[in-house]
């Protein structure tokens, strides 16, 4: 490793501390989400009749007691149950966008890693190939063909690098994408429900 990493270039040392970053983003955001997942259907069956049995304090309790963005959601639905309709819908839809923030921060890191490693990996293409006509240049790489193939080997192995690097950080992206896609669906889909809830019990 050390040996590619020297062989490399100097370019090799942005691409690995991108390949870095990149595990210690995901790991951190896979974590999060992992420590937030809760299942909504249970959380909503308890909550719902709670209030249907007038325990309002109650169901905020079992909100509060549960993990995850719909929990948050349904927290504060009950907490602002008495305000008009159109003052709760904002305050959830403001809770909303708070609980995907917190799902997306640091993602922007993965993007633009995924972005920069291949366009570093072409730097390091330019440089290497520069390198060997310079050598070419001198008339030196026909005495020493060992000082052109150094050239040739750093600009083939930033290109890999950078590819390396760049390929699985889109898939990391996109898998964590795909699962904060999945969340906001789901709080949407119960902050309606705990809409139509809330407005029923006060009979409108």
């Amino acid at each position: 490793m050390i040996d590619v990493l020297v062989k490399g270039g100097l370019v090799m040392i942005p691409l690995l501390f991108c390949s870095v970053l990149t595990v210690a983003v995901a790991l951190e955001r896979l974590w999060y989400l992992y420590s937030t997942r809760a299942d909504s259907d249970d959380l909503m069956d308890e909550v719902k009749l709670a209030l249907e049995q007038g325990k309002v304090l109650e169901a905020v309790q079992i909100a509060k007691r549960s993990r995850g963005q719909v929990a948050a959601l349904v927290a504060t639905g009950i907490a602002y149950s008495d305000r008009p309709r159109d003052e709760l819908k904002e305050r959830l839809e403001e809770v909303g966008r708070d609980e995907l923030y917190k799902m997306e921060r640091r993602l922007v890191m993965l993007d633009s890693i995924a972005t920069i490693a291949p366009l570093l990996g072409l730097l390091g293409t330019v440089t290497g190939i520069m390198r060997s006509f310079n050598v070419l240049g001198s008339l030196a790489g026909l005495d020493s063909p060992q000082v052109l193939a150094s050239g040739i080997a750093e600009a083939l192995i930033t290109t890999a690098a950078g590819l390396v690097v760049a390929v699985p950080t889109v898939v990391l992206y996109n898998w964590i994408g795909s699962i904060i896609d999945r969340r906001v669906a789901d709080m949407n889909r119960r902050s309606g429900e705990l809409l139509e809830v809330l407005s029923t019990l006060r009979g409108e």
